[in-house]
């Protein structure tokens, strides 16, 4: 999916470049590089996995960060890279639904047009709105998964089962 949208807009974006960083899961990167290839692509890197202080700049220094997924639990790296400040296009696959509301990327359709309008109206931004969108990100993380507000989260449902009163809404009861 990713691979063939950035077909269609490598020559569109002449000063973009698309890295692709992770593991190799089951042979699956050697899929993606003959891919790559069948499509002529052009300004895409192949990094492997990335770790530590390697992985936090990469979040940093990227524009945009894309997941295209068909389905994530949670999607750390989507987290990680809003807490790194960085806008992100992530597919429906993935719970990220306030991405849009909280004007920090895109949550898009599970399929290549919906990627696709995602990257071009990510990729069609200034730098300054990109950095707008990736700060509102940062405070987003800051505010809901900090250690801080995590921290808290935790004595407030320990209370509420040791003393019952009004059930905190990150609590879910059938």
């Amino acid at each position: 999916m990713l691979l063939q949208a950035w077909r269609m807009l490598q020559s569109q974006y002449p000063e973009w470049r698309l890295q692709i960083v992770g593991p190799d899961n089951e042979g699956h990167l050697d899929k993606m590089i003959a891919l790559a290839k069948k499509l002529d692509l052009k300004r895409v890197k192949f990094c492997g996995p990335l770790y530590g202080k390697e992985k936090n700049q990469a979040y940093s220094d990227a524009d945009l960060f894309v997941l295209p997924t068909y389905s994530e639990n949670f999607g750390m790296s989507v987290a990680e890279a809003l807490a790194a400040g960085t806008p992100v296009v992530v597919s429906k696959g993935a719970p990220w639904a306030e991405i849009n509301q909280k004007n920090a990327g895109w949550w898009v359709d599970i399929n290549t047009e919906g990627l696709l309008a995602g990257l071009k109206d990510g990729m069609s931004k200034s730098p300054n709105e990109l950095l707008k969108m990736g700060y509102n990100g940062k405070l987003w993380m800051q505010a809901e998964y900090s250690w801080l507000d995590i921290g808290k989260r935790m004595l407030k449902t320990y209370e509420w089962v040791l003393k019952g009163g009004v059930t905190p809404e990150w609590i879910l009861q059938d």
